[in-house]
């Protein structure tokens, strides 16, 4: 069975952080199925160095995939500098949405299964984009 795993920042678990996801206290594990169902995975400290008000430094989004190192998928409010790096660079799929509670983020991302794991796939190909999906 298709699987992805989903990292969101929150600092409650109800909601997404509204600003940059790195900036989140806390990343948000889930594994999304094929079959429509999900599951919570676990929640992970935000261990990353403070960005000194600067968005965008390398070694903040080092930190951070180091953290989340086994999602497909990163999920943000905003793009960020460093969301179009991650985009670019490496084989994790960021994608943003307007959507506020994490419940209804991943009924979301459950209806686009199908079109998000294609992304996955041709990320894992080499096939790399600056573009992030809205969903």
């Amino acid at each position: 069975m298709k699987k992805i795993r989903i990292a969101i920042g929150s600092n409650d678990g109800e909601n997404i952080v509204p600003t940059h996801m790195g900036m989140a206290e806390y990343f948000y594990i889930y594994d999304l199925h094929e079959n429509g169902e999900s599951y919570f995975v676990g929640r992970r400290e935000n261990t990353s160095p403070d960005e000194e008000g600067k968005h965008g430094m390398q070694k903040k989004m080092e930190a951070c995939l180091e953290i989340f190192d086994d999602a497909d998928v990163i999920m943000g409010r905003k793009i960020s500098p460093n969301f179009i790096n991650i985009s670019a660079q490496t084989a994790f799929q960021p994608l943003v949405t307007d959507v506020d509670e994490i419940s209804d983020i991943i009924i979301r991302a459950l209806k686009k299964f199908d079109e998000i794991y294609e992304l996955i796939e041709q990320r894992k190909a080499g096939d790399r984009t600056k573009d992030i999906p809205e969903i």
